[in-house]
């Protein structure tokens, strides 16, 4: 045979891979079995040149891939290639060689097509898929989840070329627990087709800007999702309504909703909520945070780029008995006034304050009195460097980010030496 005459007098794994330039990936794998064939170890063989070879174009783009496997026979388990700019056919073939394979993550290849597609499915214990930016369609897609039936986890962001049509083979994967499709254009017909995924725990429809109510409504319903992340202009308080029906959310983020205050009387229906997060929804203001008020389980509250939220609505978070991270960003109504509040909110861990003009150096004497805080992040306030003083004086301290204009050398060199800090930028 000819490819196995080229590789004739190869013994070690580096020359057979010096050979494949030479070659290509195919030929190396095709030549993976013909020489174990030859050698009396046909799968073995095959497995293991794969694998290594794999190893080694994964090696090979750096910072770019990462992959998991077998501490015990060295088979790859995991690929992650988050930038696929540089992948071709060949290795995708090569990585659709690997018969452990159970999560391939291919992102941002624009390259990847339909028929790039079509060599993963002999992937048989596959359960996590990932293809984003690319070029596939929903032919590709159909293929793909006729293949991979028991898939757990699938994400097929940013994938222009799909359209609708894509919904109907998404949804027939029962067993999908985790599924991201942002930036793609479903809408509210498409997405109804959700309903069918009883096993659904994480959902991410973040950029499906024709995702509204009617989703809401849908998602609400899913029996065991836990976390829900939404990006849309379009969802009002009626979809809020129906997302407060689910029986299990713990986890929200809502980003761009056209919704009022009113909603937060919804959303503290949902007692299970663990995390929230509310990005620009502009109507969302005072009365809406005081709603939140007393959420019983509530670790982490996100609020960013509300302009009708201020100091009147600070109290409420202190009334939050397990408020542990708490993350203020571009309030820019929200003053030393309101956050005198936060000398009250003693189980906080963690604290980000990120663009607040009207806040100085009076919030964070009161931050320096928090008896649990590890975690500080100050960045574009109205506080100046002498702050760093009070927050020396926090014990618990471990992670501090200050940005708030230079610091001097000397306190700069008085901070560092404080202590050993897990984390600390002082923006210099």
């Amino acid at each position: 045979m000819i490819i196995f005459s080229f590789f004739r007098g190869v013994r070690t794994v580096t020359g057979f891979l010096a050979a494949f330039r030479q070659t290509g990936w195919m030929s190396l794998v095709a030549t993976a079995f013909v020489i174990g064939s030859a050698a009396g170890q046909a799968t073995p063989a095959l497995a293991s040149v794969a694998d290594t070879a794999a190893i080694e174009r994964i090696e090979s783009l750096g910072k770019a891939a990462s992959y998991e496997a077998d501490k015990e026979s060295g088979e790859v388990t995991a690929i992650s290639v988050t930038d696929g700019s540089t992948l071709t056919a060949d290795d995708v073939a090569l990585f659709a060689s690997l018969p452990k394979l159970t999560s391939l993550k291919i992102l941002n290849c624009r390259e990847f097509n339909d028929e790039m597609a079509a060599s993963l499915t002999e992937l048989d214990d596959l359960t996590a898929l990932a293809i984003t930016n690319s070029g596939i369609t929903d032919a590709a897609v159909e293929l793909l989840a006729q293949a991979f039936p028991n898939l757990r986890e699938l994400d097929l962001s940013s994938n222009t070329n799909l359209t609708g049509r894509a919904m109907r083979p998404i949804s027939s994967l029962e067993n999908l627990e985790q599924l991201t499709l942002l930036q793609n254009r479903f809408n509210d017909l498409h997405c109804r087709r959700l309903s069918s995924l009883s096993q659904l725990r994480a959902l991410d429809l973040r950029g499906n800007m024709e995702v509204g109510d009617m989703t809401l409504k849908v998602v609400g319903k899913l029996p065991k999702l836990s976390g829900f992340k939404h990006r849309s202009t379009i969802v009002s308080d009626g979809g809020i309504e129906g997302l407060a029906q689910s029986p299990s959310l713990r986890a929200i983020l809502m980003q761009d909703f056209a919704v009022s205050s009113s909603c937060g009387e919804q959303l503290r229906k949902l007692e299970n909520l663990t995390s929230l997060e509310i990005f620009r929804c502009q109507g969302f203001g005072n009365e809406g945070v005081m709603a939140l008020a007393g959420m019983p389980v509530l670790d982490r509250l996100t609020l960013r780029d509300l302009p009708e939220v201020g100091d009147a609505a600070m109290p409420t978070l202190a009334t939050m008995p397990k408020l542990r991270r708490l993350y203020l960003h571009e309030l820019t109504s929200v003053g030393d006034e309101g956050l005198a509040s936060l000398a009250d909110a003693t189980e906080l861990a963690v604290l980000d304050i990120w663009s607040l003009p009207r806040m100085t150096n009076a919030t964070v004497e009161v931050i320096a009195g928090l008896p649990k805080l590890k975690e500080l992040s100050i960045r574009e306030t109205g506080t100046s460097p002498e702050a760093l003083e009070m927050i020396l004086g926090i014990d618990t301290l471990e992670t501090l980010v200050f940005k708030n204009g230079d610091v001097p050398a000397d306190l700069v060199e008085k901070v560092k030496a404080d202590r050993k800090w897990r984390k600390l930028d002082l923006g210099q």
